[in-house]
């Protein structure tokens, strides 16, 4: 019997969101409906909120199926909402809370503009981009992809912590120089101790909990044998990227961190290529830094920068493929369950790790 797909969008947001429902075509008894049609309801973002809003979604579903004369178990419920931090995160909580059977995807918010753009909407209302995110889904069919366990969820929150308050650190460190007056000068580094305080009992603090869990604690140990990758940056690559084993190969795990080339050929106009930069920007910026003295103190990365470079590659063209490079060899590394070794994690042991 052949599965119906009912893709409910969900724009979020801090207090209310907004619930769209997409309903397949059925033979020339039911006709997909305009995106402005579709039914839509608002509900508070708390747990009594997504209940309403399933139980209102059940009805729907319910009458679809019986006017349509198909089985219950003909049809699939797709939960689908943009990445919003942590409302949509909260909202996924509240969604499994109340019916762990649904998988709500949440995609990337580009991704959803774009086509949302396409659909030629005139007005930028929460109704319809719901509507929108509905449609994404019946026509793009994006894929679910698990959740992160819970100690991954919170590193992560500890690493963009300390991220957040290095950027102010050096936004203010940028401010004292412009300063003249005395006075404000002793209170500007007065703040800057303070905040240089708080990094660093974060970071003890990350250290900490990457200790109290064996998981983490294990993968940090094989990662740091590679030249270049210290304890902070290990648990900043975990915390972004969450569990090695989710990514069944090479390709993958460059594609979710942005270093896959990005090529763009026109006619006979030049071609070029860039990084995509989709996924968490601090991976990139860890590596980029990480890369340096990788390059360094690794012949194998060392000798393949300069072979790069021979071929008339740009110093910043052949780094980024070094931070691609070692991002493969670490998930290599993970799989296989070794230490770092060039010998071992180079060349066709990447594929088959």
């Amino acid at each position: 019997m052949e599965k119906k797909d009912i893709w409910i969008g969900i724009d979020v947001g801090k207090n209310t969101c907004v619930a769209a429902v997409d309903f397949p075509k059925v033979g020339t008894t039911f006709q997909r409906r305009k995106v402005v049609d579709l039914p839509v309801l608002e509900f508070e973002n708390t747990l009594t909120g997504v209940k309403k809003m399933l139980r209102w979604v059940d009805r729907l579903t319910k009458e679809y199926s019986q006017n349509n004369h198909l089985a219950e178990e003909s049809v699939e419920l797709h939960l689908l909402m943009e990445s919003t931090g942590i409302y949509s995160r909260q909202l996924e909580g509240f969604i499994l809370g109340t019916r762990p059977t649904l998988k709500p995807i949440i995609e990337n918010a580009a991704l959803i503009h774009s086509y949302r753009k396409s659909l030629n909407l005139k007005n930028e209302t929460d109704f319809l981009d719901a509507k929108g995110i509905a449609y994404y889904g019946s026509d793009r069919q994006p894929e679910y992809r698990p959740k992160n366990p819970q100690i991954y969820e919170t590193l992560a929150e500890m690493c963009r912590l300390r991220d957040h308050l290095v950027i102010q650190a050096g936004s203010m460190k940028n401010f004292y120089e412009s300063l003249q007056t005395p006075m404000l000068k002793r209170l500007e580094t007065a703040a800057i101790k303070v905040l240089n305080k708080k990094i660093e009992e974060l970071t003890r603090e990350i250290q900490k909990f990457v200790e109290a869990h064996d998981e983490l604690r294990h993968q940090v140990e094989i990662m740091v044998s590679m030249p270049g990758i210290a304890v902070l940056s290990a648990a900043i690559i975990l915390a972004e990227v969450g569990p090695f084993y989710d990514f069944s190969n090479r390709n993958q795990i460059g594609a979710f961190c942005g270093l896959n080339p990005q090529q763009k050929i026109s006619g006979v106009s030049i071609c070029h290529s860039k990084l995509s930069k989709a996924g968490s920007s601090l991976v990139r910026k860890i590596l980029f830094l990480n890369s340096t003295q990788a390059i360094k103190h690794d012949s194998y990365l060392a000798e393949f920068y300069n072979r790069l470079i021979s071929r008339g590659k740009s110093p910043k063209t052949a780094k980024c493929a070094c931070m691609r490079k070692m991002m493969t060899i670490l998930r290599a590394m993970i799989a296989a369950d070794r230490k770092y070794s060039p010998e071992l994690f180079s060349g066709k042991v990447q594929k088959t790790a």
